[in-house]
């Protein structure tokens, strides 16, 4: 918000009436339309009050005037030209996008995890987001793209990313998604990438399990028996 004041220089033979326009409305507004000056309040300053428009775009800072135009019965105040107030309108947006910290556990026995992503500012072209697993063994994503428009920008959109099983005893594993971005709009399409990171958690075991023997063992040669199995998948025989 800023302020300036007008009056006049002499007592006028006739009112003088100020009209107050901006130049750009969707940067900055005033507060009054007009200022009237009598012979009564000529000496007494009058305050226009200039408000910032907000616009969530990422456009930068904006130059605009505020426009002070004169009219009156009085000859000298009508000839006078119009009187200009240099503004600028001080962007507040920035063109980002912004990826959460995943919640939930990921594990090889199909448990989720989900992040959101959303727009800083509202873009002047689409903005597309590429979503992508680094490892498709250890977590896959369930949208592969993410469309953000003027209409949605700052509506988060869900990523589901499921763990995935692979029967080895391998350990818990680090792994990122990560989220390009393209666009129309330049200042998005300058992002970097950004990744979530994320771990699968292992739900195997190296171990091998001996069944309890069945059948009856006795000196005239009656057999029993027992498996072995293994309880994951080997790396080696």
């Amino acid at each position: 918000m800023a302020t300036f004041t007008v009056v006049l220089g002499s007592e006028p033979f006739a009112d003088v009436v100020f009209d107050i326009l901006s130049s750009d409305v969707t940067e900055g507004a005033v507060s009054v339309p007009t200022l009237t000056f009598t012979a009564g309040d000529w000496d007494v300053p009058q305050t226009v009050t200039v408000t910032g428009q907000d616009d969530f775009q990422d456009d930068g800072d904006v130059a605009y005037n505020v426009t002070v135009a004169v009219s009156s019965g009085d000859a000298k105040y009508a000839a006078l030209a119009s009187q200009t107030a240099g503004l600028v309108n001080e962007d507040d947006d920035v063109s980002r996008f912004v990826v959460s910290t995943a919640s939930g556990n990921k594990t090889e026995a199909g448990a989720t995890a989900t992040f959101t992503v959303v727009l800083g500012s509202e873009p002047f072209a689409d903005v597309v987001l590429d979503v992508s697993s680094l490892d498709v063994t250890e977590g896959k994503v369930n949208h592969s793209v993410l469309t953000f428009t003027a209409a949605d920008w700052d509506v988060p959109q869900t990523v589901t990313v499921t763990g995935q099983d692979d029967f080895h005893d391998d350990g818990d594993v680090a792994y990122n998604v990560t989220v390009a971005v393209s666009s129309g709009d330049a200042k998005y399409a300058a992002l970097a990438s950004q990744t979530a990171g994320l771990v699968n958690e292992d739900d195997d075991v190296s171990r091998f399990v001996v069944s309890t023997a069945s059948g009856n063992k006795t000196e005239a040669g009656a057999t029993a028996t027992f498996t072995v199995v293994l309880g994951s998948e080997p790396f080696a025989d």
